[in-house]
């Protein structure tokens, strides 16, 4: 599969939104990206497996991390290809709750509830989208 085709592929996959945040790339004036879960820099693959769909903001945010920390204990990511996001995470308005260990490190180190973010979504929701 040539790299227009695993582009593709990730972006349908993902329904179009980011699999972090799950913004809809229609809501997002930024490009969205091909994500390495486990990145390069980690030995992480360049195939589908290892790829997911994000927002520019996510995987800026995210860079090379595997981990963050919650109650002083090192946690890793949340990975969209082993991991189901209901299970890590749920909606409390505008806001993303992590429910587990790992939500709550993929929250913090993604930033996803920053300001700016959360009135975004707030305008997204006012305006009938659904962030699910």
């Amino acid at each position: 599969m040539n790299a227009r085709a695993i582009r593709r592929f990730v972006q349908a996959r993902a329904g179009f939104r980011c699999e972090y945040c799950h913004i809809d790339e229609d809501d997002d004036p930024y490009t969205f990206h091909l994500e390495h879960i486990i990145p390069r820099k980690h030995h992480g693959r360049n195939d589908r497996d290892n790829l997911a769909w994000s927002c520019h903001t996510c995987n800026l945010a995210k860079g090379s991390n595997l981990s963050g920390r919650v109650d002083d204990e090192v946690v890793t990511l949340f990975d969209p290809r082993r991991q189901n996001w209901n299970r890590h995470f749920r909606w409390r308005g505008p806001v993303l709750v992590g429910k587990t260990k790992c939500g709550r490190a993929t929250v913090q180190v993604l930033n996803i509830n920053a300001e700016d973010r959360i009135k975004v979504r707030a305008l997204l929701i006012a305006a009938g989208q659904n962030m699910m």
